[in-house]
């Protein structure tokens, strides 16, 4: 490949410097004018270049020649080399025809190898079975002979025991024979015990047939038997259900009694409290508290500060002349204060209540009680409407201001139900409890000129279960406000 580059590098060179040549040789010969062959000047200087030319080419060419064997046998020689390579080619073709050829016949050999290899192998197959039968055939004989030894010493043995045997079976008939003349006796025993278990049965008959008679006459006395014990059982039936009669009778004698007693203690009561005045009634709150308990420890104390309240209300109201009372009135079970502790330690916000369980009049020494529980939980939200009353336009201008203090006193009356409905246990007031704010809203609603056509009470701030309760009252015609208490 370096050779090629420098073969090239150097014709290149020479062509140049021939040009070059040729060039300043026309140039010179074009200047001064110069003829060859009788030639113009012109014509001269056209056929020196020419010549240059021509001598560029054939100085490459013999370069080329001289420098380089393939490229004089590639132009020489091509033909030759073709006609060669023809003759290579289909002598190679030919090569590979035969080696097919030879292939396909070395297959065919293959395969009849591997043919006659499988036939051999079976025949060693059954060679070797062959001779594992022979050898087995070779055991079996050597077994039977050692077989025919066995026989022939059992045979032998035999014929032995075959002569013991007769010489048995003579004494065996020897004492059969004996046998028979025992067994004819024994047959004439059996003779005569026959005749004698015929004259049994015989006996045997008469026995039954008695036997008969009298199961029938048992028979019949069972049948008398069973009419008696029918009867007795009736007659027990008959003595339970007037036992059961009389006990019935004598638990509604005991329940009237009962109930004889306890009108007796109605009639006592109720003349008990004819005579006296009624301190606390059934259902009384005597103390209530929002309770809340972060510590399980503190329960007792709280249940305890709110039977304290109960306490001394109920002596307030049941001993009111007398205050130097210290003993504990209220009672209260063990359960429903176990009760109530469970209820109220879990950390919420509950409303307990402390009620009285009956009616007591003035002078009791003992005021049952009962714990009222329920979670202190939002009831109404700053604005919401508890109750309205309607005010008819043609009978505002008539009423009064009684008539119009009824019907606050109903409005009131409505919201106080709805509110304890809706669980407040709390106080119920208007705004802040004063009386003055009802009057001055008594006193708007008689002397304002626009009579209102509605009346509303509203919640003026969140009110909890524990309360209080504040109500908002509020004028209003055409849905819009006239006053309030506010």
């Amino acid at each position: 490949m370096t050779s090629a580059y420098v073969l090239i590098t150097a014709i290149v060179i020479l062509g140049g410097l021939i040009a070059v040549l040729g060039d300043r040789l026309g140039s010179k010969i074009g200047k001064a004018r110069l003829t060859l062959f009788g030639l113009r000047p012109r014509q001269t200087a056209q056929l020196v270049t020419v010549l240059t030319g021509t001598l560029i080419a054939l100085s490459t060419l013999g370069i080329l020649f001289a420098l380089s064997k393939s490229l004089r046998q590639g132009v020489f020689d091509l033909d030759r080399i073709l006609k060669e390579k023809r003759e290579v080619e289909s002598e190679l073709a030919r090569v590979k025809q035969q080696r097919n050829q030879v292939e396909r016949e070395l297959s065919v050999a293959r395969s009849e190898q591997t043919t006659v290899e499988g036939r051999l192998q079976q025949i060693n197959q059954n060679f070797a079975r062959a001779r594992s039968q022979l050898k087995t055939i070779s055991n079996q004989a050597r077994t039977l002979q050692e077989d025919i030894k066995t026989l022939l010493a059992e045979r032998q043995q035999l014929v032995r025991q075959k002569n013991d045997l007769s010489q048995q079976i003579a004494r065996f008939q020897e004492q059969l024979k004996v046998k028979d003349r025992a067994l004819s006796e024994q047959d004439q025993k059996i003779a005569r015990q026959t005749e004698i278990l015929k004259q049994r049965q015989t006996r045997l008959q008469e026995l039954e047939k008695q036997q008969r008679l009298l199961q029938g006459k048992i028979d019949e006395q069972d049948r008398l038997i069973g009419q008696l014990d029918k009867s007795i059982s009736d007659k027990d039936q008959s003595l339970k259900s007037k036992e059961e009669q009389l006990k019935e009778l004598e638990s509604q004698q005991a329940f009237l009694k009962r109930e004889v007693e306890v009108l007796e203690d109605y009639y006592q009561t109720y003349q008990e409290l004819r005579e006296r005045r009624i301190a606390i009634v059934r259902g009384q709150v005597l103390s209530f508290a929002a309770v809340r308990i972060v510590d399980p420890n503190a329960v007792v104390g709280a249940i305890d500060r709110l039977l304290s309240q109960a306490n001394r209300t109920a002596i307030s109201a049941t001993q009111p002349s007398n205050e130097e009372v210290r003993e504990r009135v209220v009672k209260i079970t063990k359960a429903q204060v176990e009760q109530l502790m469970a209820q109220i330690k879990d950390g919420r916000d509950y409303v307990v209540r402390i009620l009285s369980a009956g009616n007591y009049v003035q002078g009791e020494k003992e005021v049952r009680v009962f714990a009222d529980v329920a979670l202190n939980q939002k009831v109404f939200e700053q604005n919401d409407i508890i109750a309205t009353i309607s005010v008819d336009s043609v009978e505002a201008k008539e009423l009064t201001e009684t008539d119009l203090q009824n019907r606050l006193d109903i409005l009131l009356s409505a919201s106080q139900f709805r509110a304890r409905r809706s669980g407040i246990v709390g106080d119920i007031q208007v705004e802040d409890g004063r009386i003055k704010k009802i009057l001055n809203f008594i006193e708007q609603l008689s002397q304002s000129k626009d009579v209102p056509d509605e009346i509303k009470a509203i919640a003026s701030e969140t009110a909890y279960t524990a309360g209080p309760l504040k109500l908002r009252l509020v004028a209003l015609k055409d849905s819009k406000i006239l006053f309030s208490t506010y």
